[in-house]
């Protein structure tokens, strides 16, 4: 009898082990869908409600929803502090007005056909941000981080002796 009973309390304990870790791996999964929704609404952001008060043969500027498009040229160049530093940005469409915030504390720019040039005062990290406004609304659409270099000086090693 006693075999019995052992067994009986090892069947219920794997029962208990087995139930407590699907609760582990559902709790798990109800946080991935939380993060995974909340990762993705910056990207929805970009879509913005116009108002048709006139008719448009444009399909585009016609549908109820749009997408606005814009990102920022990825180089492998960094800035230098004291020196301009010309941003580029692609994928953009006319009607929309694109700024650029520099991280910095400075006012936003606006671009000028895909370009905008900006001088930075301090080096270190910035996190340069593009922005878009359409019919009043404002969205983020792209963001890099940017090390803007130390000022570089030149000096010379030595004086130049002419024989």
């Amino acid at each position: 009898m006693s075999t019995d009973s052992k067994t009986g309390k090892g069947i219920s304990r794997e029962t208990a082990l087995l139930i407590g870790m699907a609760v582990i791996g559902l709790a798990g999964l109800v946080a991935l869908q939380l993060a995974r929704k909340n990762a993705s609404q910056p990207k929805e952001k970009s879509l913005v409600q116009t108002e048709n008060k006139q008719q448009s043969s444009d399909a585009q500027t016609s549908a109820p929803l749009q997408r606005i498009p814009g990102e920022l040229l990825r180089t492998s160049e960094y800035p230098e502090a004291g020196k301009p530093f010309k941003f580029f940005m692609i994928k953009s469409s006319n009607g929309p007005k694109y700024e650029l915030d520099f991280g910095d504390g400075s006012p936003r720019k606006t671009f000028v056909e895909g370009a905008v040039t900006h001088t930075f005062k301090h080096h270190g990290p910035c996190m340069v941000t593009l922005y878009a406004t359409y019919e009043g609304e404002e969205v983020r659409l792209d963001t890099l981080q940017k090390v803007v270099a130390r000022v570089k000086i030149e000096a010379p090693v030595a004086p130049i002796i002419d024989y």
